[in-house]
């Protein structure tokens, strides 16, 4: 793991007293503070301090991420988080985290050393996308996953594999004495059923050869020339009621599937339904396209449900995984198994994505998973170390997820929205920093607001983030508050307390963005009693990061302004902020008129 990166003070901020030329009575004393943006020499990066913030960076290698919170209070690891993916041709790595930001690798959770054993032949190769549940009742964790065996003409099948440890060592599932071959022979009576054919991994398998075939070919999931799926991207599931249920893809057509289960080794294969068609709003909606997948590479993988207030919600990804399209996208229905419709993007049916493939910064964004900490929703996915290239090159990626209330031709609908994918810095949750964002509770005001703009959008937690996906949503739900010329925002968190920092979100759109923070006031109370303003002058925004060479009309989203000082106690902030002028952003002003609007405003303290 990286080192921590602990905060700078910038050199030469001295303490000074000067007299406001608002109030001749206040007392003004410049602050000392860290902006965030000191650069090592040659770092593509800036240093900021990780006790605070966090920054998605390739950290951490891995593709198609899930994650286990251990919830069994027997368990030696009860209430840490368990990180599985792919990573490996032959097995899988896995790491451990308190927090979900900082990880320990601990080594392999599956590994067969002896790759002439018959679980090392069915695992020779293609291991991925592993996802691991706990059954309390049997006291064991299930993994499910995809891997390809040795010298078969059969490539993708489903394996499941239990512990008594999300450490593992997580050991393939013998169903010698349940299974059948798909013409109904049983596994036990075939006498070469060790050697090296298209037989001997069968055993492993998650599901009975016999009864699955029977079910996808009545469903038309069968593929010409096989008589065994093949499948990827397993996720298992438990609702509210406790009943059980694992989706996964099937291969050959982009189909995710769902089944109820008795128990994890036993499937309800009457149950098994088809819950997304590429191209599709539903599976049964005809020939009715849908506008974000495109006509070529269609896909549909890597699902996930997530039961919210009643609703059920599918994520999953859509275009090639090697793309820099591979997004996310997300569906509704009202049970578990569907049917699920797909969002439009009016309704932000697009939950994460390198907005429409424009992004100079991000790549990939796909393959996830959902995790609640301390109430909070966050997706976990990977995104490609190339953002020029693509490929299978990915590592790990998290950013919090916030729900919006849309009206739709449907009637009221609760979504998701991410703020993300991000690459900037970005505040740690209250857990693991101890500092929480006040400014979601505060009292916000502001001079020269326009009209019909809100200024709730600065602490309504939504980050502007996207210029081109789900572009009506965005506009009637994902707003900046957007000023006539120079503005002071007053912030009142109406009472005091311990303040640490303050970051304010600059625009999406480069005719909107303010180029430096003029001024910054906050409004100190001592314990004994007395009062006096510190403040800040000029505080940079780091353009170095978030614009490109390539492109310095557009700017990079989710940037902020940020200072860092020592903990102040505050009840008030002020803030000066103005349209950048045309000497320092060349495109502002495209409407004859000075343009200004923040995003967001988030105010650490306790």
């Amino acid at each position: 793991m990286p080192k921590k990166r602990l905060p700078i003070i910038i050199a030469g901020s001295l303490l000074v007293a000067l007299t406001s030329p608002s109030c001749s009575s206040t007392r003004m004393i410049k602050m000392s503070y860290y902006d965030e943006t000191t650069y090592e020499k040659e770092g593509e990066g800036s240093l900021y301090n990780e006790n605070l913030f966090y920054r998605n960076e390739r950290e951490i290698d891995i593709a198609d991420p899930s994650v286990l919170y251990v919830s069994d209070p027997e368990d030696p690891d009860y209430g840490s988080y368990f990180l599985y993916g792919t990573n490996s041709n032959f097995g899988f790595f896995t790491y451990k985290s308190t927090d979900l930001f900082h990880w320990d690798a601990l080594g392999y959770a599956l590994l067969y050393q002896d790759a002439e054993s018959l679980e090392g032949r069915a695992l020779q190769q293609d291991c991925w996308a592993p996802e691991v549940v706990y059954d309390g009742e049997a006291g064991k964790y299930y993994m499910f996953f995809s891997a390809t065996p040795r010298g078969s003409e059969y490539a993708n099948m489903g394996y499941v594999a239990e512990a008594t440890s999300p450490r593992g060592p997580f050991q393939l599932v013998d169903s010698l004495d349940r299974y059948s071959t798909v013409e109904g022979t049983a596994l036990k009576d075939i006498a070469d059923l060790d050697s090296d054919n298209d037989l001997f991994f069968q055993r492993f398998l998650a599901f009975d050869p016999s009864k699955l075939s029977a079910k996808a070919a009545e469903l038309g999931l069968s593929e010409e020339g096989s008589d065994l799926l093949r499948v990827l991207d397993f996720h298992p599931f438990v609702s509210s009621k406790g009943d059980k249920y694992l989706y996964f893809t099937v291969l050959h057509n982009s189909y995710i599937v769902g089944m109820k289960m008795n128990g994890w080794l036993d499937p309800d294969y009457s149950s098994l339904t088809v819950l997304a068609r590429p191209g599709y709003a539903s599976p049964s909606s005809g020939d009715k396209d849908v506008a974000y997948e495109p006509t070529s590479n269609r896909i549909n993988e890597g699902g996930y449900v997530n039961e919210h207030n009643g609703k059920y919600y599918l994520t999953f990804s859509i275009n090639s995984s090697s793309d820099k399209s591979y997004s996310v996208v997300q569906a509704i229905a009202d049970e578990p198994l569907g049917p699920y419709r797909k969002l439009t993007e009016a309704e932000g049916a697009i939950l994460l994505s390198a907005d429409s493939s424009m992004r100079d910064d991000v790549s990939g964004t796909g393959h996830h998973c959902l995790v609640n900490m301390d109430g909070k929703d966050y997706i976990i996915y990977h995104a490609h170390n190339s953002v020029e290239n693509g490929g299978n090159s990915r590592h790990l990626a998290i950013d919090e997820v916030k729900w919006v209330d849309v009206n739709s031709t449907a009637g009221p609908l609760e979504v998701m929205y991410a703020n993300g994918p991000t690459t900037s810095i970005e505040p740690l949750p209250e857990k693991v920093s101890g500092y929480a964002n006040l400014a979601e509770e505060a009292t916000f005001s502001a001079t020269n607001l326009q009209s019909g703009s809100d200024i709730g959008a600065l602490n309504d937690g939504l980050l502007s983030v996207n210029r081109f996906a789900n572009y009506e949503f965005n506009q009637n739900h994902v707003k900046e508050a957007a000023f006539i010329d120079q503005t002071t925002i007053e912030i009142d968190l109406g009472e005091p307390h311990a303040v640490k920092a303050i970051m304010v979100y600059n625009s999406k759109n480069m005719e909107s963005a303010f180029y430096d923070v003029k001024r910054i006031e906050f409004d100190v109370e001592e314990d004994d009693g007395s009062t006096y303003t510190k403040y800040i002058d000029n505080l940079k925004f780091d353009w170095q990061a978030y614009t490109s060479a390539d492109d310095i009309d557009v700017i990079r989203p989710t940037g902020s302004a940020i200072a860092e000082f020592d903990d102040i106690r505050c009840q008030n902030i002020r803030l000066t902020i103005a349209p950048a002028t045309l000497d320092q952003i060349a495109v502002h002003g495209l409407n004859d008129m000075p343009e200004l609007s923040v995003s967001e405003i988030r105010v650490l303290g306790k």
